[in-house]
């Protein structure tokens, strides 16, 4: 079996972000993969064909719904079959390996605008696991995405603006660059950002939408098709400042100002300096909930036992929970409002 690399890395590969040596590394490890030996050399194009489109329709099956599915089967050409059928093998390997196969990271090559104005490649990303994901944008704005959660930005922002949309919920902290506004836009409600840290709640299944601020500034409106200059501020938008929500009734169709003084579930988000010396999980699990107003629980008792030494500063609980992950060999899984650890599936 060929030696797996970590999904950041092809993540960061489709982003365009790699530095020269990572890049090298990838373009290795694709190439691996021609001279390992497939029984599918031994069928014929027809086979080879069907073959390739079963395990095509497998993984969309199984991972989510792929936006322009058709670009993306004639992105297979069928003298590479042998080699789309290995790299399928092992990309589903590595999925499994690093996330249980539950999340779906989607870099489309069709063009598409997110704003209605410049045409451009976007990649979209659709967190189909029960973890919160983080993905790393070209200005190196870092947005985690709940379950469920889906978003869309350009390979390059413009250079005017940096423009992104979602539907779910986001938390986003944002690189601070007055010149370029950072706009989001979601089912119902658009967010513009300067540089700050706070929360999106938006989706079609939701008759609200939120957002929650934690620092810094940002502005909000209701989502309408007069909505043509998103880089001016108009009379209708709200400005909310650190520990200030906007929340949107789509009844009314109104966006409701409030607070978020008294809002614990925002504490996830917060970055806390956390030391552990060889302390063992049932010492840990306390102090996190503690440090972040969580409700985490061990499913295994076994766990319990394990022993940790690592320094967790300026770490949110979503950067936290990955690095015990990954330090510890655990899983988790966020379920209504718990976060369960547990043996992973091996």
């Amino acid at each position: 079996m060929n030696k797996l690399i970590p999904v950041e890395l092809l993540e960061k590969y489709l982003s365009g972000n790699c530095s020269a040596e990572e890049t090298i590394l990838v373009k290795e490890w694709y190439a691996s993969f021609e001279q390992e030996p497939s029984h599918i050399d031994t069928l014929n194009p027809a086979e080879q064909q069907e073959l390739e489109a079963n395990i095509y329709n497998r993984i969309i099956d199984n991972i989510g719904v792929v936006e322009d599915e058709e670009t993306q089967v004639r992105a297979i050409d069928n003298r590479n079959a042998g080699l789309w059928y290995k790299i399928a093998g092992a990309a589903a390997v590595l999925l499994i390996a690093a996330t249980a196969g539950l999340l779906y990271y989607n870099n489309t090559t069709k063009s598409e605008s997110i704003d209605g104005s410049d045409v451009q490649q976007v990649i979209a990303v659709t967190n189909n696991s029960n973890h919160i994901y983080k993905s790393i944008l070209p200005d190196n704005s870092v947005v985690w995405l709940s379950p469920h959660a889906t978003l869309k930005y350009p390979k390059v922002f413009d250079s005017k603006s940096r423009m992104v949309s979602m539907s779910g919920e986001c938390f986003f902290e944002v690189t601070k660059n007055p010149n370029r506004p950072f706009i989001i836009t979601s089912h119902t409600i658009i967010t513009k950002v300067w540089g700050t840290s706070f929360l999106v709640r938006d989706n079609e299944a939701s008759r609200s939408a939120d957002v929650s601020v934690v620092t810094g500034k940002v502005s909000v409106s209701i989502k309408k098709k007069s909505n043509s200059n998103l880089l001016s501020i108009n009379k209708d938008e709200v400005m909310l400042y650190p520990q200030q929500k906007a929340t949107y009734l789509a009844d009314v169709q109104v966006l409701k100002p409030g607070s978020t003084k008294n809002n614990p579930e925002l504490k996830i988000w917060k970055h806390a300096n956390l030391y552990f010396d060889n302390k063992p999980l049932k010492d840990i699990v306390p102090i996190l909930n503690a440090t972040y107003n969580a409700h985490i629980k061990v499913s295994n008792e076994k766990l319990n036992n394990y022993l940790l030494n690592a320094d967790f500063s300026g770490l949110n609980l979503p950067d936290v929970l990955e690095a015990l992950s990954k330090a510890l060999n655990i899983d988790y899984s966020f379920i209504n409002n718990t976060i369960e650890l547990n043996q992973p599936i091996n």
